[in-house]
């Protein structure tokens, strides 16, 4: 365990020392404190001790621990970098509370809805996961009830949305065709 922990403090010295790579762990650790914010959790992500473990191209591995002993694990890849082969689109986000279960949390939605909806609408010749481009030119509007989250997306002249159920993270990508909304992906997001 001890070996453990000091290959992880020798990993995390070295990105720290390379300007460049602390520059964009930085942006991603601002990602995964937004997340703690947006999230409503308590506690908000001020005055957490915070530990990085880099997982090589897949991004970094947050934690982030609070007085009480309660943990909050944030995995976020640099998905906005056509360089990085980053599996996904969005952040994972969860919060175990010191005695108590793991809770996954609503994370970059809006980041999420767009990863689905590109990789569906894609070739299917791209084998890249994330199609920059694609992504880039989706636009999204947001709409909340109490049950759902629901982002309108624009791409190309297309009309799709996503909707997400707030009770459990379910989600289902719609392409629209007439007056009709036809499912062409689902999943969960949290």
């Amino acid at each position: 365990m001890r070996r453990i922990a000091m290959l992880s403090a020798a990993l995390i010295g070295c990105a720290a020392s390379d300007p460049i790579h602390a520059a964009g762990q930085a942006a991603l650790r601002d990602r995964c404190t937004a997340a703690i914010d947006a999230s409503g959790n308590s506690p908000p992500s001020k005055g957490l001790k915070e530990t990085a473990i880099p997982l090589g191209d897949q991004g970094v591995l947050f934690q982030f621990t609070a007085a009480d002993g309660g943990v909050y694990s944030c995995q976020v890849c640099d998905d906005d970098n056509p360089a990085m082969p980053c599996g996904s689109m969005g952040l994972e986000l969860s919060f175990r509370p010191r005695d108590g279960e793991l809770e996954q949390l609503p994370a970059e939605l809006e980041r999420k809805c767009r990863g689905a909806l590109q990789k569906e609408v894609k070739p299917r010749s791209d084998t890249r996961t994330i199609d920059h481009a694609m992504a880039a030119r989706i636009q999204t509007t947001l709409t909340q009830t109490d049950a759902r989250t629901v982002y309108a997306m624009q791409l190309d002249g297309g009309s799709y949305r996503c909707v997400i159920r707030r009770s459990d993270g379910s989600f289902r990508v719609e392409r629209q065709e007439g007056e009709e909304w036809r499912p062409i992906a689902a999943g969960l997001f949290y």
